[in-house]
């Protein structure tokens, strides 16, 4: 089981036995984490299975974590890979892809 682990935000990728990559999310998405982020996310794309976001936890999300999170959605997308959520994310991700215009990136939109 591969998986990545950010101290104290807990930003982590792991397979699961459902051949999916699931990735989850601490309280903090921001510039502080955006680096593990994108290993997390890249790591996904690579193992090339279906991949699920675990963004609950989520209190505050920056621009910088969005981008990162937006360029997996497209490059996920292209590949064909698919990405959901584990279930719908906490508002303060919801809010701040609405304020940037990438809830219907993120599959957001109702």
């Amino acid at each position: 089981m591969a998986k990545a682990t950010v101290k104290k935000r807990k930003i982590k990728a792991a397979k699961s036995a459902a051949r999916t990559t699931n990735v989850v999310c601490g309280a903090e998405l921001d510039i502080a984490n955006v680096g593990e982020l994108y290993a997390c996310l890249k790591a996904a794309l690579a193992a090339a299975r279906p991949v699920v976001i675990d963004a609950v936890k989520v209190e505050r999300a920056d621009t910088a974590a969005l981008q990162v999170l937006s360029a997996f959605a497209a490059t996920a997308r292209e590949r064909g890979i698919a990405f959901q959520w584990r279930k719908h994310p906490a508002p303060a991700l919801c809010s701040a892809a609405e304020i940037l215009g990438l809830s219907g990136i993120f599959g957001l939109t109702e």
